[in-house]
């Protein structure tokens, strides 16, 4: 595993860039500051949309037959179905991830898709703050999606994901239990969520390995705890973004 004095350098410029935002709020609530979409994202780039089955709604007969249509005609997909655990509130029946090659091929793609995937799916293009995914997405992985309620714009999140949430994965990673993670950063709020929702999107290698994930994650805190500037964002990350659910879930083959 790393020590702190390696990663300290590392974790430096992106702490600062997040504390100079904090910094300059003048006493305001975060939670009076309006989340702003990504400016982060090329649009020459590729385009990311989410796809999100509540719990308790339904989706279209053929919703797999619609992904893998996009599938044939350029897109990726990663189709998550959730599985009960104790990870946190269950934040979704299903979750598909599409990437497509850029915005026009989205944008030739969702001209109609509302209408397909019906009412009680939720459309989103969102912004790719940073990826840290897996080379393949194993049919054995185990995943885990944490979502949050963002309290500061885009760049800002980016930053506080930089200096805050990847040397807490980089640890998991490097004790054999992840293989990959990413955050995304939804361009439009859903309703009953303030802000715009940010995901997590973590792959494990599988559920065994989950399951060790707590332990290592712990044992990586107390180094990270040693650092002051990841302490500060670790004792005031209520003013960054809200904890809105944590969902285990599996993956599910699109051909």
């Amino acid at each position: 595993m790393r020590t702190f004095t390696r990663r300290t350098a590392m974790l430096t410029g992106a702490m600062m860039s997040l504390m100079l935002v904090a910094g300059c709020s003048g006493g305001k609530d975060a939670a009076d500051t309006k989340a702003e979409p990504a400016s982060v994202e090329v649009d020459s780039g590729p385009a990311y949309a989410l796809i999100t089955q509540p719990v308790g709604k339904t989706a279209p007969a053929d919703y797999v037959a619609q992904l893998s249509a996009a599938k044939k005609a350029g897109a990726t997909v990663l189709l998550l179905r959730s599985k009960p655990s104790v990870e946190g509130p269950e934040g979704f029946a299903s979750l598909a991830v599409v990437t497509f090659p850029d915005g026009s091929a989205y944008d030739a793609w969702s001209k109609d898709a509302a209408a397909k995937l019906g009412k009680d799916l939720l459309l989103r293009r969102a912004d790719l703050l940073v990826d840290a995914r897996a080379k393949t997405a194993d049919p054995k992985a185990a995943y885990v999606v944490s979502h949050y309620e963002a309290l500061v714009p885009a760049d800002a999140y980016t930053g506080y994901t930089k200096a805050y949430i990847s040397p807490n994965m980089d640890g998991q990673k490097a004790g054999g239990v992840m293989t990959g993670y990413a955050m995304y950063y939804e361009r439009e709020p859903v309703p009953g969520v303030k802000g715009n929702r940010t995901i997590l999107v973590k792959q494990y290698v599988d559920e065994a390995a989950f399951g060790k994930s707590e332990a290592i994650k712990e044992k990586n805190k107390l180094e990270l705890l040693k650092n002051p500037e990841w302490k500060k964002i670790n004792d005031t990350k209520e003013t960054i973004r809200k904890d809105i659910s944590g969902t285990l879930a599996l993956p599910e083959t699109v051909d």
